[in-house]
């Protein structure tokens, strides 16, 4: 089996098991196979965690979907949220309610919002967020935001972009 014939069967298992729309890396693959070597490799860089508690990983994760209006990759995200164990009534005040969250979930969120926005963040919130979460959550939450931008801007570059819409039943 060749590489390729992995990667596609990989890809093809992934999009049924969240029903994710995955022509996008399926055309990359086609496209340029080192270009997507190369975004695989990085693809790991959302998911990362160690010192985040779930519900502040997963939050940041879905925030940045939010902010980047990226709805299939929000869709995906709560999915995977649900199946990590992150409780859906904290999922609904996260897209539905902001203002209910917990404080400490409040400030991964606007964060989120900070750094998409192309403003400095705030820095009383960042230094809250050191505070909580210690200085390797704060560069987890670095890198997962990064992560998490990559997706949906490989797929506006490839002219795959859907934005955000959430609908009940979604997770």
């Amino acid at each position: 089996m060749t590489d390729t014939q992995e990667y596609k069967d990989a890809i093809h298992d992934f999009a049924q098991r969240y029903e994710y729309d995955m022509s996008y890396q399926l055309d990359l693959l086609e496209a340029a196979p080192g270009a997507f070597k190369a975004f695989n490799r990085a693809q790991g860089t959302s998911s990362y965690r160690r010192a985040l508690p779930l519900d502040v990983h997963y939050v940041a994760r879905i925030a940045m979907m939010q902010a980047d209006d990226c709805g299939g990759c929000l869709r995906l995200n709560l999915r995977m949220a649900v199946e990590a164990g992150v409780e859906r009534e904290l999922l609904d005040k996260l897209l539905r309610r902001p203002k209910d969250l917990p404080i400490a979930l409040q400030d991964v969120r606007d964060h989120a919002f900070d750094v998409t926005s192309q403003t400095p963040p705030d820095p009383s919130r960042i230094e809250r967020l050191r505070t909580a979460y210690g200085e390797d959550g704060l560069a987890e939450l670095a890198v997962c935001f990064a992560g998490c931008r990559l997706f949906p801007t490989v797929k506006r570059a490839l002219g795959k972009a859907a934005f955000c819409e959430v609908r009940d039943g979604d997770f």
